[in-house]
C-alpha cells in the first residue's frame, strides 16, 4: 500500500509539472483602413492607417505589401510598431496602387484584404477631377427625403458628372443610387437605418475621383 501511495504521488507530481501548451491564436484581420478602398489621394506621399487587435493581446508589428500589380505586391516596410505609415518616397501621379497590411504577433501573422487607391495628377488627357467633398447629409436625420450635396469637382477633362453610391449596414457592397448627375445635389427617398454613402466625380474621358465615405443614421 505504501509503495502504491509513493507511485501515485510521483505520478501526480509529474502531471502537475507538465507544461500546458495552448496553441497561439493569430491576430485578427485589420480594419478601419485608410485610405478607403478605391479612394483618390491628393498627396503623393499619402498616410495609411488601420486598426488591429490580437485575441490574446500579444504585441503586434506590421508589414505593408505594396505595388501597382495586384498579383505581385512587394514589401515596402516591415517591423512597423504603430498602426500607421506615410510613404517615404513620392508616388507617381495618376497611378493606381494596391496595398495590403499583414499583422504579426510573436509566432503567427494575418493578412488583411488587398486594398487600392489612386493618386491625383495627370490623367489620360489633362488633370484628373479633384475629389468631391460631401457637404450633406453628415449627421443623423429623419428617414424620407434626403438631400445629398457636395462641393463641385474642378480640373478634369470636359464636363464633370457625379455618381452617388449608398450601402445599408447589412449590405455587402455599395450600389449606385444615381449616376451622371450634372449638378452638385440630389434628392432621394431613404428608409430608416444606418447608411454609408460617397460621391465620385467623372470627367468626359471617364477619369474618376472618389470622395470619402460618409456614415449616417436615419431614424
Amino acid at each position: 500500500m505504501k509503495k502504491q501511495l509513493i507511485l501515485w504521488s510521483l505520478f501526480s507530481l509529474l502531471v502537475s509539472c507538465e507544461k500546458s501548451e495552448t496553441p497561439n491564436l493569430a491576430p485578427n484581420k485589420p480594419d478601419n483602413i485608410v485610405p478607403l478602398n478605391s479612394a483618390t489621394c491628393n498627396s503623393l506621399t499619402p498616410s495609411m492607417s488601420w486598426e488591429a487587435s490580437d485575441p490574446e493581446r500579444d504585441r503586434m508589428t506590421f508589414t505593408i505589401w505594396f505595388g501597382t500589380d495586384k498579383e505581385k505586391l512587394g514589401v515596402i516596410k516591415s517591423n512597423i510598431d504603430e498602426p500607421y505609415y506615410t510613404t517615404e518616397e513620392p508616388l507617381a501621379p495618376s497611378t493606381k496602387y494596391y496595398w495590403q497590411i499583414e499583422v504579426h504577433d510573436a509566432t503567427s501573422s494575418t493578412k488583411g484584404d488587398i486594398m487600392s487607391f489612386g493618386t491625383e495628377g495627370l490623367g489620360v488627357i489633362g488633370d484628373l477631377p479633384s475629389i468631391p467633398k460631401a457637404l450633406t447629409p453628415l449627421q443623423g436625420l429623419s428617414a424620407g427625403d434626403i438631400h445629398f450635396t457636395w462641393e463641385p469637382s474642378t480640373k478634369g477633362d470636359g464636363e464633370i458628372v457625379y455618381n452617388i453610391y449608398t450601402k445599408k449596414s447589412n449590405a455587402s457592397d455599395f450600389t449606385l443610387l444615381k449616376g451622371d448627375i450634372t449638378t452638385t445635389s440630389f434628392h432621394s427617398e431613404m428608409e430608416a437605418g444606418d447608411w454609408s454613402w460617397y460621391v465620385e466625380a467623372k470627367d468626359s474621358r471617364g477619369q474618376i475621383s472618389r470622395g470619402q465615405t460618409n456614415h449616417i443614421t436615419l431614424y
